[in-house]
């Protein structure tokens, strides 16, 4: 077989990445392989080059909760957390879910007594 038929043979530059996993620095760990992947596929978006740790043993093992670490280079790590917080989602301010909570509690309690009032119905119409 020729060397060119090989699957792995690929042309890039090895100094591009040499050192990257001795000197990677953690910028975010994930217990969801797919979460893992999108900040990973985001950071590369933006020419940050990272790899994610643990990946095998979360495919290997996925009933465990293993951590997914996401490693860029020291020099990317200000960036790539800065991309990272950027993409982060926001969270609801627990004012707002109280409001919400409201509504909905009273909601329920409606729901609630319609349905006994049915069940009471039932019985007595059942005699």
């Amino acid at each position: 077989m020729r060397r060119t038929e090989l699957l792995d043979d690929f042309e890039f530059d090895e100094n591009e990445y040499r050192g990257l996993a001795e000197e990677g620095e953690v910028v975010a760990k994930f217990f969801s392989l797919m979460e893992a992947e999108v900040a990973a596929a985001r950071l590369r978006s933006e020419g940050i080059h990272c790899f994610l740790a643990n990946t095998a043993s979360s495919s290997v093992l996925p009933h465990l909760q293993i951590v997914v670490r996401l490693h860029v280079h020291p020099l990317d790590s200000t960036r790539a957390r800065e991309i990272l917080q950027e993409a982060a989602i926001t969270t609801v301010s627990p004012a707002e879910v109280s409001k919400d909570s409201g509504i909905l509690v009273g909601l329920a309690i409606l729901i609630g007594v319609l349905l006994a009032a049915l069940l009471v119905r039932a019985i007595w119409g059942g005699l």
